[in-house]
């Protein structure tokens, strides 16, 4: 359990730090987690879903056990005519990151840990990194939602929202 909420604090002290503009710091919290020994940077992703889809879920006002199906909707501009495009046509880590997320929301954690074996078994070494990447910055997008809201977000992440 020491390992999981050190893991915990040094993502939240991460987030604090990039939320302060901070970005030096942030980047050695990144460092001495992704360079400790039984705390790999898979479990922070994981971490950090968990933590994106219980904002989410607080957000639009549902429990775990309601009966939702979550989708990614990409509401980015389009031109006129143009259709929205398919999680399909993203970047390998964005497209892995929203699939993890998915699954996770969805209720499929095994199909999250099988994302994270893709991902770790890509050509591309930085691969997991840049999943971390996006899954943060999703986690940041929603950490000012909740908290321009009102809304609550999971425990250890309060002392980030303090510290803004």
């Amino acid at each position: 359990m020491k390992d999981r909420d050190y893991m915990r604090s040094a993502i939240a002290g991460a987030i604090g730090a990039l939320r302060r503009g901070d970005e030096d710091y942030a980047l050695v919290l990144f460092g001495r987690l992704a360079g400790s020994a039984g705390l790999p940077v898979r479990q922070g992703v994981l971490e950090l879903a968990d933590a994106n889809v219980t904002m989410l879920r607080t957000l639009t006002g549902h429990h775990p056990d309601d009966n939702l199906i979550f989708t990614v909707d990409d509401d980015g501009p389009t031109a006129p005519g143009e259709q929205a495009g398919s999680i399909d046509d993203a970047a390998p880590a964005q497209r892995s990151t929203a699939r993890i997320l998915l699954a996770l929301a969805n209720g499929y954690p095994e199909d999250a840990d099988l994302h994270l074996d893709i991902v770790a078994a890509a050509q591309d070494r930085n691969a997991t990194g840049q999943v971390f990447a996006y899954m943060m910055g999703w986690t940041l997008e929603l950490l000012d939602l909740c908290e321009n809201s009102g809304h609550p977000v999971p425990g250890w992440l309060r002392p980030v929202l303090a510290g803004h």
